[in-house]
Order: structure tokens, then sequence, then C-alpha cells
């Protein structure tokens, strides 16, 4: 079956870790793209190969902290009043989501997804020639608050249950890891396996440069509909062009739904939009990626700067950024860095696609098994996304892939 056409929708890291993979096995690879590489949330992460995350955002207690969050309107968790009607079916669904049954398929299917996905990042960073672009200085995760550093010890627990190393420290170690910390910090965990790329849209721009030298196309255009036929699947552009191709992958993100919906699979899509500041000069060196549990967001060290990100805002795709959120986060921030400098820096505000059970969608479309969905990733697109590929590509070969992907079907909603 080598030689095989396939067309895939995005041009971001799953589509990309796509590309890569089906160009492995010698497909002929075009990637579309509305804007181009890395011009939506894989530009923007916060650059984490996140692999030992196992739990789902969606979990029974998870309304404690996020009612507090909801009265906060810069918290890490808000609701833009505009948007509050809309993601109201979503959230609904986010509650189903949250209950110890769900919680722990969810928990189940997320490790098994997670299991090969260094593996299959280092794979491809290898048949790539960019392994130099990752690093290893683990996870720290730092409380200042100590009734949360207490309830993310059965978070620990459940990660250690899967294999996964977690070193809980006092807080004088966690001082020692990073001494420019202020001294009200109560404890924290550092997770050694944690690994992070330097900056994860060089590594975009990176991957799409060694596609191209292989042979595979770039496209710039607007997707309007997918439809099955005879010999495979056609696209139809928003110009009226057509492209037809043996295979389809739909991999672009916050823009899969229409998509999905076009073709009969009705998923529950919303966009968890991110907040971040990159700053060049932050005035403080961090040896690691620091991540604040209780206040939502993270510290991240790139190579091309200091990147403070996260939190969750649901607005949708057409409301303008509130740059607030970027000013809370840097005051939060201080009370924790003392010394952090974030008077210059860019801003950046990305859309995650996001499903409420926290799984993405890999799999075929329900009208074909020609058209197949890789979407959905939220906050673990980096993460997930070659061993996405790797899943998606034995779809195309007609094999039994290696993960069960019953749990990530389009048709479970």
């Amino acid at each position: 079956m080598a030689g095989l056409q396939v067309q895939v929708i995005g041009a971001g890291i799953v589509g990309l870790a796509t590309a890569a993979a089906l160009l492995q096995r010698g497909c002929s690879v075009t990637i579309i793209d509305r804007e181009g590489v890395a011009a939506g949330a894989s530009q923007g992460n916060a650059a984490a190969i996140a692999w030992t995350d196992v739990a789902p955002l969606a979990s029974p207690g998870i309304w404690k902290d996020a009612i507090g969050w909801l009265a906060d309107p810069l918290g890490p968790l808000t609701v833009r009043p505009a948007y509050a009607l809309k993601i109201l079916p979503w959230m609904l669904r986010f509650i189903g989501a949250s209950s110890p049954s769900r919680v722990a398929a969810s928990t189940v299917a997320l490790a098994a997804l997670n299991k090969d996905a260094y593996p299959a990042w280092d794979r491809l960073w290898k048949a790539s020639g960019t392994h130099n672009q990752v690093r290893h200085e683990g996870c720290l995760e730092v409380f200042d608050n100590r009734s949360k550093l207490e309830r993310a010890r059965s978070f620990w627990a459940e990660q250690r249950d899967y294999g996964i190393e977690v070193q809980e420290l006092t807080s004088a170690e966690v001082l020692e890891l990073e001494p420019e910390l202020a001294d009200h910090v109560v404890g924290g965990a550092l997770i050694p396996g944690w690994a992070q790329v330097d900056d994860p849209h060089i590594l975009c721009r990176s991957l799409a440069g060694w596609l191209e030298g292989q042979g595979v196309l770039f496209e710039t255009g607007e997707v309007m509909s997918v439809e099955p036929t005879a010999e495979g699947a056609r696209l139809v552009l928003k110009n009226g062009e057509t492209r037809d191709a043996d295979h389809v992958v739909v991999a672009c993100g916050a823009w899969s739904k229409k998509l999905a919906a076009g073709l009969g699979d009705n998923v529950p899509l919303d966009t968890e939009r991110g907040y971040n500041i990159t700053v060049p000069n932050p005035g403080l060196k961090l040896g690691r990626f620091v991540m604040l549990p209780g206040h939502g967001f993270v510290l991240s060290p790139l190579s091309t700067g200091l990147r403070i990100g996260g939190a969750v805002e649901f607005g949708g795709l057409d409301l303008a950024p509130n740059w607030a959120r970027v000013d809370a986060m840097i005051s939060k921030a201080r009370k924790l860095f003392p010394c952090l400098d974030a008077s210059e820096g860019k801003r950046w505000m990305g859309f995650r696609p996001s499903l409420p059970d926290s799984l993405p969608v890999i799999g075929p479309s329900s009208v074909s098994p020609r058209i197949i969905y890789a979407f959905g990733h939220a906050h673990h697109g980096l993460t997930q996304s070659a061993t996405t590929g790797e899943l998606v590509t034995s779809l195309v070969f007609g094999e039994k892939p290696v993960t069960d992907l019953a749990p990530f079907s389009a048709q479970r909603f």
C-alpha cells in the first residue's frame, strides 16, 4: 500500500507529526492549513512533553476549585459573559465526565495514550534530526498552600500506580532546586521523567523544513468540507477548488468541529483559550519547568525566553483577547518569584481544542474509514502528537493500533 496519497488538514504539531509518520511508511503527503505552519496553538504552548499527566481535567473534586475560580474574572478558569450560553452544553458534559466512574475510565485511556508519547517522540526526533531541541530537567510542582499540597498527594499516588516517578519534596528541597522562589513555599514534587522542547514554534518550523525536504507538500487554503468518494475522499476549499486523495486526516485543532459535523459526527469540541507572555530577559533563571497547580499556570524556560502561561478561558474563536489575564498571571508569579521582571515580553493567546472528558478524538469518521480524525488534544497536543501520528498511520494501513482507540472515537458522544 506504499504510495498512498494522503491529505492532512492542519499544519499544527499534530498534523506535522502525522505527516511524518505517514511519510516514513512511504505515503505521498500534502498538508493544507488555513494560515500556515504552527499558526495556531502549536506555536504558543508551554513546550512540555507531559506524558506523566494521566488525570483528566474533569474530576470529582474539580468543582470545589472551579466555583472559586469562576468568581474571579482573572482567575485560572473563567467564562466570558458573551459566551456563557454557548459553552453551557459543554459544561454539562464536563459535569457528567466528572463522575468517579467516568474519571477512572478517562484516566486509563489517557495513561494508555501517554505511555507511548515519549517513545514516539524519540523516534520522530531522531528521524527528523530535531533531537537536539529537547531537554530532560523534569518538572517541579510548587505549592504555597498547604491544603492544596495535601490534595495533590492523591494525584501523585495515581501517577505512581502507572509507574511514573514522583518525588515529593519539602519546602527546603524545593528551594534548593529553585533558589529564586519565595520562602513561603510549603512544598512540592519533582517529576524527573518530564521533558521539554527548547521552543515549540522553532520545533514545528524545523519539522516542517525536514518534511518539505523529504517531499511533503504544503498548501495554504481553508477547507470547507470533506466528502467521501468511491476511491477515498475529497476536500472542498473555500475558493471552490477540490483535492482528491486516498485518505484524509482532519487535524486542524479547534477548527475541526465543523468538518466533523459535515461528516455526521457532532463532536462537542470547544476551545480552552490560553494566555501567555514570553519574556526574553526575565531577571531570573529557572533550572526546569515549574508548574503552579494551585494557581493554574506555569513558568517554562525556553531558548527564546521565559514563558509564563496557562489558565483556561471559555470564549470561543471570535471574542477579542482579554490581556488583563496575562497581567494577573504576572502578578501572581511575582509573589512566588520576587525577582521576576516581565516589563518586556511578547503576549499571546491561543485556542486549545478541548473535549469535556479530556480525551482527544482519534479514529475514523462515521461515514468512511478513509477519513480519519486527529484533534481535540487540549493541553497535550505537543505531548500526544507523535503517538497520535503513528496511530493514525496504523489506521491508514489497515493495521490494529497499539493503543485501543475505542475511548477516543468520535462516536462516543
